[in-house]
């Protein structure tokens, strides 16, 4: 009997236990898992949030959002102050999705850490970072590097006839650090005290320095020629060669054309001349420019560095050997070569006397003796091509230009030791080039001779035929024989003359 009371005791203490562990289970789910209210702990942006709903907490947020706004910033340096308001700085926020935020967050915490929280004694803090705003923020670098702010000067190189190479000298420069400045400014929205903020201006540091000028010489040089009477094409010559001379490549970096040149426009001074466009000869703006990128490319290639970006054009030009041009068109095509020393490099580019002249200057160490040469694998014969042209006299004929082969080539660049061997051939390209047909123009055809009136035959009528019936005889048309057909006119254009 007394067996059956203990079990029966027991029983009921297990149930009475259970029966507490689920109350109290279903009241931490109720209070701190399945509740409507932020828990214990609980900070946002550093605003405790502890027990407020969403509405509240967004409540509270935006109060301090309010008084965050209207502190007071100061930025100064030396003797210049510039004052506003933390708001005017910031772009706005919505306090009510930032609290949406920090619930979701919170939603996703797990139950274990909940509850071993209900104290609150550990902070569970969801940051809210203020969005500063970079449109005012590039506004106060423009105005303070304004003020403040030198670019550095490279060291770069001069020729003189007498001493050889020339080192000018770098020059530091002063660079105002906005994001080192910012930095002092609040992150939190709780932050609403004021604040006084050091404008940081920086030394700038050149990135060619006089040490890295030195022990520096003549690694290629490469020449082409052009027809200095051709006026416009000569000045568009001069305009790039003038663009890129005196540039210094930093070791490593990569040198675009089409960057270092720019846009070519009417409004930077370039000029019409004449190019080759749908196989025929037409006037182009910034006609020219392709024979200093060429012969830049040849230079590059003499000082053994490394090609990154480069074509050929359509058909082949006079002015360097076939697989050795380098076409480019602003927006389209570029040339891009490395500078693949550890030493910087500098271009030289002169044009004088219907010669233009591209040294590339850099660290002597890595002068090397190359050769380069092509081959050609496939020549494509040209058509000639007859054309109306209604300037022309009926019958009449004159050349527009001669035609000119197309190829397939390959080319090659060979790096030799010094004694003398090869070390590598490298293949730089294999290019296409169209063949250039001759164009021959031609006037309309010849009109019928008119017929003589002999007096023995009716008049002709009113529109001028012949009244029926005549009979007067058929007089033989005799064509306008043709003006030097088989000759080249004065003036016409030679593509081998031609250089785009």
């Amino acid at each position: 009997m007394e067996q059956n009371k203990l079990k029966s005791g027991m029983a009921y203490a297990l149930v009475l236990l259970l029966g507490i562990s689920g109350a109290f289970s279903y009241y931490l789910y109720d209070q701190y898992i399945n509740t409507d209210y932020f828990l214990p702990g609980v900070e946002i942006g550093g605003i405790p949030v502890q027990g407020y709903n969403l509405e509240e907490a967004a409540t509270a947020i935006s109060q301090a959002i309010f008084a965050m706004n209207a502190a007071s910033v100061t930025f100064y340096k030396d003797d210049y102050i510039y004052q506003t308001k933390l708001g005017d700085l910031c772009s706005p926020i919505d306090p009510g999705k930032i609290a949406e935020s920090a619930w979701k967050e919170e939603k996703a915490r797990s139950w274990r850490a909940k509850v071993a929280n209900i104290n609150g004694k550990q902070k569970v803090k969801y940051p809210v970072n203020l969005p500063y705003n970079s449109a005012v923020k590039t506004k106060l670098l423009q105005e303070w590097t304004a003020k403040w702010g030198a670019p550095s000067q490279n060291a770069s190189l001069e020729v003189n006839s007498k001493t050889g190479l020339v080192i000018i000298p770098a020059q530091y420069g002063m660079m105002v650090n906005v994001e080192a400045t910012y930095k002092a400014l609040p992150t939190n929205i709780d932050e609403a005290s004021s604040f006084r903020i050091p404008i940081i201006v920086e030394r700038q540091k050149p990135q060619v320095t006089d040490d890295m000028l030195k022990d520096m010489g003549e690694l290629s040089s490469f020449s082409t020629y052009f027809n200095s009477g051709e006026v416009n094409r000569s000045h568009n010559l001069y305009m790039a060669a003038s663009s890129i001379n005196k540039s210094i490549i930093a070791p490593h970096t990569v040198f675009s054309f089409n960057n270092t040149v720019g846009q070519r426009t009417m409004e930077k001074g370039y000029l019409d001349a004449m190019v080759i466009v749908g196989g025929k000869f037409e006037p182009g703006l910034g006609g020219g420019i392709c024979q200093v990128s060429s012969t830049l490319y040849n230079a590059c290639l003499l000082a053994g560095l490394e090609i990154k970006e480069r074509s050929n054009h359509g058909l082949a030009v006079a002015y360097v050997p076939l697989g050795r041009d380098a076409t480019v068109a602003y927006g389209i095509q570029d040339f891009k070569f490395k500078n693949n020393t550890d030493y910087p490099i500098y271009i030289r580019a002169l044009t004088s006397g219907g010669k233009l002249t591209v040294n590339i200057y850099g660290n002597l160490n890595y002068k090397k003796k190359i050769s380069i040469y092509h081959i050609v694998d496939e020549t494509v014969n040209y058509t000639t091509v007859t054309e109306r042209d209604p300037k022309l006299q009926p019958g009449e004929q004159k050349i527009d230009h001669n035609g000119q082969p197309g190829y397939v080539v390959r080319s090659f660049r060979t790096f030799y030791g010094n004694d003398g061997k090869a070390i590598k051939t490298e293949q730089l390209a294999r290019d296409v080039y169209k063949p250039l047909n001759k164009l021959i123009l031609e006037g309309p055809e010849a009109l019928p001779a008119p017929v003589p009136n002999t007096g023995t035959n009716p008049p002709p009528d009113g529109n001028g035929s012949q009244q029926p019936g005549s009979n007067v005889p058929v007089q033989p048309i005799v064509p306008i024989p043709p003006n030097n057909t088989n000759q080249e006119t004065p003036g016409a254009v030679n593509p081998n003359d031609l250089i785009i």
